[in-house]
């Protein structure tokens, strides 16, 4: 059910099953009432979650809401464990384990016997953080063991989510694996889990020249949170030959507080025609991505400024993925604003 490619890859964290990204860390809510612009937003990813025929904009919509959606995402995501689709299935097992939502461990206790075994294992980790663990040893079979290339993929990215420094012993073990997405996102839970080496090594795949490379490991560092990255962040805005890594490394830099990625994040967010020649990625597919990745960079610098710009894209839009990534990242910025400074020339850090 993964769909890996030489530059076809997904930005935001969006599609964990089919695309094989990591899940979006969550964003802390404020306790004022929403705005009218924030119900427009909601409304958007809860349009989205409903989406009748594409079931990637589905679990779209589960990955925004389970960072964005506060409280009121939690009975939406409920209702994506039902989905008719593994993939959506998978994605909402994840959501409920990382908002620890007690309402639907039932319904994920069942999922234990969902005939697929990605599903399956999404409900191990789910139930894992809901506080029941006693069954959280068999992720191991679903990592090592496995014949579906896809399987050991979302095992390995589960366990990263997982919180455990126990589980690094085990992904150390994956490394050895004959499929490199296997092994991709074996280091990426690994990084997440705190591992240096992990780290090191997606640093340096960051500079490697390769468009797609760079940006899944820029992508996967953002996902640990770690501050002291954002020298590498600062450096490849400045020195990346492709569009997309730089608007990754704004993004990197808006989540340790600075701005320097704003205007080139709103440049990708107008981006519409493609970045290079590759009859293998076609031109609908790079600005898709260009736009979704401009969209997650503002989303994570926060400034205020962003907001008509991202009202009037995701009003321009037909297509319900850009809806959702440009609906996410306003929903990020009015969670947590940053007003712009006086004078200021969008550089250096702003909180």
């Amino acid at each position: 059910m993964q769909i890996p490619s030489p530059f076809k890859f997904t930005c935001v964290g969006v599609v964990s099953l089919v695309l094989g990204c990591v899940a979006p860390a969550q964003t802390e809510f404020r306790s004022e009432p929403p705005t009218d612009l924030q119900q427009s937003a909601m409304e958007v990813l809860t349009s989205g979650i409903q989406d009748p025929t594409n079931p990637i904009v589905r679990v779209q919509a589960v990955e925004a809401l389970e960072s964005v959606g506060g409280e009121n995402a939690k009975s939406w995501i409920r209702s994506a464990l039902l989905d008719g689709n593994p993939a959506v299935r998978f994605a909402a097992c994840v959501a409920a384990g990382m908002l620890g939502d007690r309402a639907a461990a039932e319904t994920v206790e069942q999922k234990l016997r969902d005939e697929n075994a990605s599903v399956r294992l999404a409900a191990l980790f789910a139930r894992h953080r809901l506080g029941r663990t006693d069954r959280t040893g068999e992720l191991t079979g679903y990592l090592l063991q496995n014949s579906d290339i896809s399987v050991r993929r979302n095992a390995a990215m589960v366990m990263g989510l997982l919180g455990e420094q126990g589980a690094i012993k085990v992904l150390a073990r994956a490394m050895r694996d004959s499929d490199p997405g296997v092994r991709q996102n074996v280091l990426e839970a690994m990084a997440r889990l705190g591992n240096k080496e992990a780290r090191q090594e997606l640093t340096f795949r960051a500079n490697s020249g390769v468009g797609s490379e760079e940006v899944l490991a820029l992508i996967a560092l953002i996902a640990t949170k770690d501050r002291s990255l954002i020298d590498t962040y600062r450096y490849k805005l400045t020195h990346a030959e492709h569009l997309e890594t730089k608007l990754a490394a704004a993004r990197g830099l808006g989540t340790c507080g600075s701005d320097d990625g704003y205007s080139i994040a709103m440049q990708g967010l107008q981006t519409t025609k493609q970045l290079h020649e590759d009859r293998d990625d076609p031109p609908a597919d790079q600005i898709l991505r260009t736009r979704q990745l401009a969209a997650a960079a503002l989303g994570a610098i926060g400034l205020r400024d962003a907001i008509p710009a991202l009202q009037r894209a995701l009003d321009s839009t037909d297509d319900a993925r850009l809806k959702i990534s440009f609906a996410r990242a306003v929903l990020e910025i009015q969670l947590h604003p940053v007003d712009l400074p006086p004078n200021s020339a969008h550089s250096g850090p702003h909180r």
